[in-house]
């Protein structure tokens, strides 16, 4: 039996979500096996759990929420790197 979203437990939601992440982290599976795995395990549907998918990306379950201060770190790296190159774009613009 196919368990539905709305039966299942938060915990169990959040595992599954975390499992799901950790799964596609670790490289060794893809997206689309990882949630064959997943599905398979925890005998629910792909719609179920792309809901679940989409409830623990949005409210940040972990594993997202252990990892929130590096990424954190690595955007404000990105967001300098992107506006230095944006400033010298337009500082060479100027010079034109």
């Amino acid at each position: 039996m196919v368990m539905q979203f709305r039966t299942i437990p938060l915990a169990q939601r959040q595992d599954i979500f975390f499992k799901l992440v950790t799964l596609q982290d670790a490289r060794s599976n893809g997206v689309r096996e990882s949630k064959k795995i997943i599905t398979d395990q925890f005998q629910i549907d792909d719609a179920t759990l792309e809901k679940i998918t989409e409830e623990g990306m949005d409210r940040n379950w972990p594993p997202l929420a252990e990892n929130e201060s590096d990424n954190q770190h690595q955007v404000s790296e990105l967001d300098t790197a992107t506006l230095s190159e944006e400033q010298n774009e337009t500082d060479g613009r100027n010079d034109s």
